[in-house]
């Protein structure tokens, strides 16, 4: 009796124990916070020995092998790596060239404690790389592994604040070229491959490690490489002199400014077609969307500062998130709004001729009013549980809100505090990670203010604020105003900031700067000035929040003289428009009159911006078609004006972007077929070819004849692709279109998020929406896996081309019934969605008024 109850002691206990481990091993997908705490604890000096096999046929699978040493200081718990590739290849795990049992499971390969040892412990892993972001075409791939996809293409601890060496072997085919975050050597050749042998990296984290390999141009220049596929001589030779010589100003500049030299043993770069950000900053080796770098020297000076600013803000990343690294991705805001605001202390020096406060206000704040002005806004500062979730943190308010937060800042420390602290921290958290809370502990200590009050509202707390006014008058003369300040949320949030006031006079104008820290309060600087003619608000740019304006001072924004004074008051007209303290004709009237007079292109594109927006989400199909003959006319009349090039060429957009119909189409097609000349509009071969999808678009009675001749004058392979992946959408039959927009639903058809984004836009054209509307409840049905497959920045362009260009009731009771059926849709993710559907959910709004 005794030995039974042993033995069945003995099974329980055997039982329990088998349990116990298998919770153990049970770990949530993607990397948990609770994961990293822990396994922050367990690793250190972590070293990557990775070696891939590139074969030339992109749906060959790539072989690849790891080599780990990793040093822990317990070994008493399982060893979790993240891996999650798109492949169902399983990884085998030696030690000292024997195999040991691993657990593959809930995208983890977890080895377990009886394997592991204190100090340093060696594992070789065989495994078949995820491709699903190692972008791969048939000349050239690249990896793309922000913010927490490196595990989707090896085996790896990823997150940020575990940071490693990377050592690198590429075997590529022989006429590829490699490129990565250190310098390779050849190691190995024959007829058909090469193997490159990389010097081990510096410290850096996994989102950060990158390679590109494929059929590139190179050139060299200042120990700096570059390659690129573009095949425009003209832009060639007008581009790599500006592209070279930024990268050498942005470098000396942040040297000298954080007193800590370049980081890394190299800086190259990559340009790469139809990349889907701006550019990303992998170390020693950033990538940029190619049509970001290379285009001729008569487009506006925007699109000069633009790639100037974007050069210097990947190199900002070299000190700001890649030497000094978030501790978790729900700081990933830190390293944006730094390379943001670094970029435009390198960038202004170089343009000495443009009006920097103007390019502050007009780059910076309608962006972020787009998404802070819906009910799906966000904090700069976002929690986060799972890394997998980290893509949805991207977004307008962190890289066009955070940087008037930290001009704000800079104003309230002072610029030499502000300086001093910036170097105190990159010092003190060089090769390792820190939080928001770090910073703010060292900018405290370095001023009076109560700078964690100060943080808690503008980092912490999401929306803006709306100011309202009250004055009184006395024999011309002011005798009271007051500046009301209240949270468009309805809470009692108060964003303390420095704000300037414009005061318009007949011939001249007046500004006075204010400090608002209170929820109303009285502006003594004003009290006995002269009875202006019109008052602007946030006059400078640097304020942050929707101001007061009168249906008059709109429609004169006009005639003010001041740059940055009428930029602001153009802005404030459109927030008022979409708030409802102004019509959408009042908007649109003064939209216009500014297309007709406008001579600064920074100001004419924002006008072009917002009379399209208003025109297409907030005017009815009958009001459009009744509005746009008038409108072509004016813009037309506007193209033939004695203008600067980079002026008419913004003028040249707005037109395209509405003639659609009657006379106005006959001209596009006359400046396509080239028998109408528009004196001092340059156009290249790119050009043409979207004025040739815009046609098609608009449904031109040349329909099919036009795209023909289109395919026939595209030079590059790559612009034949992208034209080729695009012709069904630009199809007169609407079920080419629907065939590809059902296509979508295939994860490999959505490879490249950037043409489907483009196809997106067309068969969900305000134009086609009679026949789309049929597949919108796809487009929200996909949404998830898009989320799950895709880069950080697609879901909420899915939906921005999708149905965030609906305004039909239809359209509404769709995401409606969407919301209702899905109560637990992932938080961020309902918010993209209502950032993507604000138009449309103010415009049934506005109609039910």
């Amino acid at each position: 009796m005794k030995i039974y109850v042993v033995i069945c002691l003995a099974i329980l206990s055997l039982a329990a124990c088998q349990k116990s481990a298998q919770n153990t091993y049970d770990f949530d997908k993607g990397v948990s916070w609770k994961l990293a705490k822990n396994r922050k604890a367990q690793v250190s000096d972590i070293n990557y020995h990775l070696s891939f096999n590139l074969p030339k046929d992109k749906t060959q699978p790539i072989d690849a092998n790891l080599e780990l040493h990793v040093t822990l200081t317990k070994a008493d718990a399982p060893l979790v790596l993240d891996f999650n590739p798109n492949n169902t290849s399983v990884p085998t795990v030696f030690t000292a060239s024997d195999s040991i049992e691993s657990i593959y499971k809930n995208e983890h390969l977890i080895i377990p404690e009886r394997y592991l040892k204190p100090g340093e412990n060696v594992f070789q892993i065989n495994f078949q790389a995820g491709d699903q972001y190692l972008y791969r075409n048939d000349e050239y791939l690249y990896s793309l592994l922000v913010p927490d996809h490196a595990r989707a293409l090896f085996p790896c601890f990823d997150q940020p604040n575990l940071k490693a060496v990377f050592n690198l072997k590429l075997t590529a085919p022989k006429d590829w070229t490699v490129l990565s975050s250190t310098y390779a050597k050849v190691s190995d050749e024959n007829d058909l491959q090469s193997t490159y042998i990389f010097e081990p990296s510096n410290l850096m984290s996994t989102y950060l490690f990158s390679f590109v390999a494929g059929k590139f141009d190179e050139v060299t220049r200042d120990n700096h490489r570059f390659l690129y596929r573009e095949k425009n001589t003209v832009k060639i030779d007008e581009s790599l002199d500006p592209i070279f010589n930024m990268h050498n100003r942005s470098l000396a500049f942040l040297e000298d400014y954080t007193q800590y030299d370049f980081p890394f043993k190299k800086l190259d770069f990559a340009a790469i077609p139809f990349f889907q950000f701006g550019g990303m900053e992998h170390v020693g080796a950033i990538q940029y969307k190619e049509s970001s770098l290379f285009f001729e020297d008569y487009m506006p000076q925007l699109t000069h500062w633009n790639r100037a600013n974007l050069i210097a803000h990947e190199s900002a990343h070299m000190w700001f998130g890649n030497l000094v690294t978030m501790n978790w991705f729900d700081d990933v805001w830190l390293k944006e709004v730094f390379a943001n605001f670094m970029a435009a202390k390198v960038v202004n020096p170089s343009f000495p001729e443009v009006n920097y406060q103007l390019l502050n206000l007009v780059t910076k704040a309608p962006s972020a009013y787009n998404v802070d002005r819906t009910k799906g806004t966000n904090a700069i500062r976002q929690p986060l549980d799972n890394l997998n979730n980290a893509g949805s943190l991207y977004g307008a308010i962190i890289y066009n809100k955070a940087p008037i937060m930290m001009t704000q800042l800079e104003m309230l420390l002072g610029e030499k505090q502000f300086q001093l602290g910036l170097q105190e921290y990159i010092k003190t958290y060089a090769n390792s990670n820190a939080t928001w809370d770090d910073l703010i502990a060292i900018f405290d200590a370095k001023t009076d203010a109560d700078i964690h009050t100060w943080s808690d509202v503008w980092v912490n707390q999401s929306g803006r604020p709306v100011f309202t006014n009250a004055i009184e008058y006395e024999n011309n003369v002011i005798t009271s105003l007051k500046l009301h300040e209240a949270a468009e949320d309805g809470s009692s949030k108060i964003w303390p900031q420095q704000l300037e006031l414009a005061l318009v006079y007949q011939d001249s104008i007046v500004k006075r700067t204010i400090n608002v820290q209170e929820n109303s309060q009285d502006l003594q600087a004003l009290i006995g000035m002269s009875k202006p003619e019109s008052i602007v608000y946030n006059s400078n740019g640097y304020g942050y929040g929707v101001f007061p304006i009168d249906s008059t001072t709109a429609l004169q924004s006009y005639r003010l003289k001041d740059e940055v004074v009428r930029a602001s008051n153009y802005i404030n007209t459109y927030e008022n428009v979409l708030s409802g303290t102004l019509s959408v004709k009042t908007g649109l009237q003064a939209f216009l009159l500014g297309l007709e007079t406008e001579t600064n292109e920074l100001i004419i594109s924002t006008l072009a911006t917002d009379f399209t927006s208003l025109f297409w989400h907030f005017l009815n199909e009958s009001d459009r078609n009744a509005l746009q003959p008038e409108v072509a006319k004016v813009l037309y009349n506007r193209l033939n004006d004695n203008l600067p090039t980079a002026i008419k060429k913004s003028v040249y957009t707005a037109f395209v972007s509405l003639a659609y119909q009657g006379e106005s189409l006959n001209q596009l097609y006359g400046i396509w077929d080239k028998s109408i000349n528009i004196n001092n509009l340059k156009l290249n071969e790119k050009d043409f070819t979207s004025l040739a999808m815009k046609l098609a678009l608009y449904n031109h009675p040349k329909h099919d004849e036009i795209l023909k001749v289109a395919a026939t004058q595209i030079s590059s392979q790559d612009d034949q692709d992208r034209f080729a992946f695009l012709l069904p959408a630009l199809s007169s039959n609407p079920k080419d279109r629907e065939a590809l927009f059902l296509s979508f639903k295939a994860v490999e058809n959505r490879t490249n998020s950037v043409w489907v984004g483009a196809a997106n836009q067309i068969i969900h054209h305000p134009l086609h929406q009679k026949e789309a509307i049929h597949y919108v409840p796809l487009s929200l049905d996909l949404l998830e896996d898009i989320k799950n497959t895709s880069d950080l920045f697609f879901p909420k362009k899915w939906l921005e081309s999708t149905i965030g260009q609906y305004q039909s009731k239809e359209a509404q009771a769709v995401l409606s019934a969407y919301l209702s059926s899905h109560p637990d849709l992932n938080p961020q993710l309902k918010a993209k969605i209502l950032q993507a559907t604000d138009h449309l959910a103010r415009y049934q709004y506005m109609i039910k008024k």
